[in-house]
């Protein structure tokens, strides 16, 4: 089914912006732990910058080149490198944030539950 893969893409990565907006933890916060909602965005843009260049070397040193799967679109956006790959990573950049932003906020609720206020480590 054509598509199948980037729409599971978009899909998954609406869910992770409810539950971002829910929760207020990125995108949603008027300030989060990594700082204004532009500069969220700025650490996205980086860390999928850096995964796409790691993609490009390994295609390049022949480590892995585009599947030949039907629930692919079939735009390459480089030689071997599908548009689904490029939305993969900005989803993987923000999902990591998102579990870093939620998991800081569980850590600092979990540090304040101490009786005497020291810390849980």
């Amino acid at each position: 089914m054509t598509g199948a893969y980037l729409a599971a893409l978009l899909v998954s990565a609406a869910g992770v912006l409810a539950i971002d907006l829910r929760w207020r933890l990125l995108l949603g916060a008027r300030r989060s732990p990594f700082g204004t909602r532009l500069r969220v965005l700025g650490v996205v843009g980086a860390g999928a910058a850096l995964l796409l260049v790691w993609d490009v070397v390994a295609i390049r040193a022949g480590f892995y080149g585009r599947g030949l799967g039907d629930a692919l679109v079939g735009v390459e956006v480089a030689p071997h490198l599908p548009i689904e790959e490029i939305v993969f990573v900005v989803f993987l950049a923000y999902v990591t944030l998102v579990v870093a932003a939620g998991m800081l906020r569980w850590l600092g609720q979990r540090r304040d539950q101490w009786p005497d206020g020291r810390d849980a480590s």
